[in-house]
């Protein structure tokens, strides 16, 4: 005789775990999406301090303040999922000088783009978490109070509400009426009163600036109407055209590099390629130009010698977050330079996965790195304040780190931002290759022989085209150089550097030897 699978004796051992596991999965929902949509976060996105909320309305909207009008674009996510950032304080001196730094952001915003999608995730799953811990917290207590009333107090309740119909229905009802007159009372008020101000009027952005021709990212941009975005029409009209200045110039010197990618050095079998930037100063725009040169490189490292800012300040982050995310299926190896110290391009460094040198030898890809971050604090257009050590001094001890090392653990690649702080390690042949940045003009290479060991010595010119400590802007203020570095067995083997001109043609180095 065959056993039924389905029984009644099974659906009523299994129906309280199934009515468990629905309650538990109902709750969860209802309150990790309640707790969702009215959440929000307080970040540092572009120049600026931000509170960042997410919403269902289907747009990225940004709220500049009063002075100027509120922006969106559609967010193009599933289920209509948005996001409000709430544009808070700043550092910049006045209105130009941020509607420039802004608009100069805003140009390549894939950083902050995945700022505020990671921001917009980590909250997601912080109200996941605790809508499943409430839920949870619900199955318990209804377990607990269906044990503790016990199956013979159960079956009194239920023959006393069917011998009681009339009323419990009574009772019932009036409960509910007052239930619903008790929510009436808390929500319904403010939803009767009419609102004080009209709902907000979007304006395509083309159509506030007919004159201006916008490019492609532009067009879907619109604007709240008012009399901020009258009034400030002006304003609107330099933001755009920095802006696409800026998409346009850096937009070309990308293009161009598969014109002249036939001149790039390909590794051969067994061999890897890292690309070296330095002192980018907050030119974020760069980037898009460094990364098209390491792929027509095939380049899978980065090695970045510092001065990623201008001065080290939590709103600079940005520039990190734009390396990231044009360099994110890289490794990469990083100091920090004289300008950004402080300690929040460091964290912004270790939060985004780089391997941040810090006198300690550490393998990348085969390739045996040792550095570390200046020691000095410059801030922009500040003079120098020393740090816990001097360049000499920190050269000396990295010197004695290096040399501790076994012939067969030699340091390979050695990376500080300043050139002094490779001297002492260079003189006595402890490494490889030096690398280094800080000076803004290539130096280098330089080879020499040390007690029958290559060493090599090279300094990257300033990436960002900075002139002093500033780069941010919609052209270069000098050429923007990277060097790309060809290894075998993890070991360097040739150097070859790409630089980006000041009228945006790019020139290409001869593919330099090193000896071995």
């Amino acid at each position: 005789m065959a056993t039924r699978l389905v029984t009644r004796a099974r659906l009523r051992a299994i129906a309280p775990w199934a009515a468990l596991s629905a309650l538990w999965l109902v709750t969860s929902v209802a309150i990790g999406l309640f707790a969702f949509a009215n959440d929000s976060e307080r970040v540092t996105i572009g120049a600026h301090a931000a509170t960042v909320s997410p919403t269902f309305d289907g747009h990225a909207t940004v709220d500049l303040g009063a002075v100027l009008p509120r922006l969106r674009i559609p967010a193009h996510n599933p289920l209509g999922l948005g996001v409000n950032i709430d544009v808070q304080e700043t550092d910049a001196d006045n209105l130009t000088d941020l509607i420039n730094r802004d608009a100069l952001i805003a140009s390549q915003p894939d950083g902050e783009i995945a700022r505020i999608q990671q921001v917009v995730q980590d909250m997601a799953v912080d109200d996941g978490l605790a809508g499943a811990g409430s839920g949870l917290l619900v199955v318990v207590v209804v377990a607990t109070l269906w044990a503790v009333i016990g199956a013979r107090r159960r079956r009194e309740l239920w023959h006393l509400v069917h011998g009681h119909e009339r009323r419990i229905e009574h009772r019932a009802i009036v409960v509910l009426v007052a239930m619903l007159i008790t929510i009436a009372s808390i929500f319904g008020p403010a939803r009767m009163r009419p609102a004080d101000v009209p709902p907000t009027e979007w304006r395509p952005l083309a159509e506030l600036l007919p004159e201006i021709p916008l490019d492609k990212q532009l067009q879907g941009v619109e604007v709240a109407s008012g009399f901020s975005t009258t009034g400030g029409v002006g304003v609107i009209r330099t933001a755009v055209d920095t802006y696409q200045r800026s998409t346009r110039f850096y937009g070309q010197l990308k293009d161009r590099v598969g014109d002249v990618a036939d001149e790039i050095h390909q590794p051969g079998e067994g061999q890897k390629v890292a690309i070296q930037v330095s002192d980018r100063h907050d030119n974020i725009g760069i980037d898009g130009f460094a990364a098209e040169v390491a792929k027509a490189a095939g380049a899978k490292i980065l090695i970045d010698a510092g001065d990623d800012t201008s001065s080290g300040q939590s709103w600079e982050v940005f520039s990190i977050n734009s390396l990231r995310q044009h360099f994110k299926d890289f490794k990469v190896v990083a100091v920090a330079g004289n300008h950004d110290a402080g300690g929040h391009v460091e964290n912004a460094m270790r939060k985004n996965g780089f391997t941040v040198l810090d006198s300690k030898p550490v393998d990348v890809e085969g390739i045996r790195f040792l550095g570390d971050s200046d020691p000095t604090k410059t801030g922009l257009g500040s003079a120098d304040q020393p740090g816990d050590e001097t360049t000499s001094e920190q050269s000396k001890r990295l010197a004695d780190i290096a040399c501790e090392q076994p012939e067969d653990k030699r340091i390979s690649t050695f990376v500080v931002h300043d050139p002094s702080s490779f001297a002492d390690t260079a003189a006595r042949g402890c490494a490889t290759l030096l690398l280094s940045g800080h000076l803004h003009r290539q130096v280098g290479p330089e080879s020499k022989v040390v007690d029958d060991r290559p060493v090599t010595t090279y300094t990257n010119g300033t990436t960002g085209g900075a002139a002093y400590a500033f780069a941010l802007g919609y052209t270069l203020r000098r050429p923007g150089e990277v060097t790309l570095i060809t290894y075998q067995k993890g070991q360097p083997i040739g150097l070859q550097t790409v630089t980006a001109e000041l009228t945006g043609d790019i020139t290409v180095g001869a593919y330099t030897p090193l000896p071995s």
